[in-house]
């Protein structure tokens, strides 16, 4: 089910190929609010993960912002880390403009499943990465995906946002939730 989406463009970049990660957290604000989820329930980020030393940085430096903001808005309940993250890319490479297409797939074989594939050839988080103390973990290994609803007492519907970069500062996110 698609719960919700945005898009947008950064305005302004540095290098044709530089996300602005200002416009990236409020893309992903504006799409889980137009889902009308909690923060808290969504267990998987396709990431657009290009593996660049510079746009992956970027990504997740918004993500970790977008998903901070909501959290405290929604004041949520939550242990960290609860939201794995993975980019398709890694086993397929870049596909231009069916890259996000390519991340809907997966997420909706993933929910079918009930497994997170790992992000293959993955050895060591890149330096620039800050990922302690945020909601996020690397999803490294094949894992059974659990949803959110042994946070919450009750089943909550897996959940996921999908993130699509362009060139020269596009954004896309949607967030998915399984059928049930």
């Amino acid at each position: 089910v698609l719960k919700g989406a945005a898009i947008n463009h950064g305005g302004h970049v540095n290098t044709f190929t530089t996300p602005n990660p200002n416009a990236q957290s409020e893309l992903i604000i504006n799409a889980i609010k137009d889902a009308d989820v909690d923060p808290a329930t969504i267990s998987y980020i396709e990431a657009h993960g290009t593996g660049t030393s510079i746009g992956d940085p970027i990504e997740v430096k918004a993500l970790i912002s977008a998903f901070e903001t909501l959290l405290a808005e929604n004041d949520s309940q939550y242990k960290k880390p609860f939201c794995g993250i993975g980019a398709v890319k890694s086993n397929i490479g870049h596909l231009e403009a069916a890259a996000g297409i390519a991340g809907i797939f997966k997420i909706i074989l993933a929910m079918n499943n009930k497994v997170l594939p790992a992000t293959i050839h993955f050895n060591e988080v890149n330096p620039f990465i800050q990922l302690e103390n945020s909601p996020f973990y690397i999803v490294d290994d094949n894992q059974e995906w659990t949803p959110a609803g042994s946070i919450f007492g009750d089943h909550t519907p897996r959940r996921a946002g999908i993130s699509s970069f362009g060139f020269g500062g596009v954004n896309s996110h949607i967030i998915l939730e399984e059928f049930i």
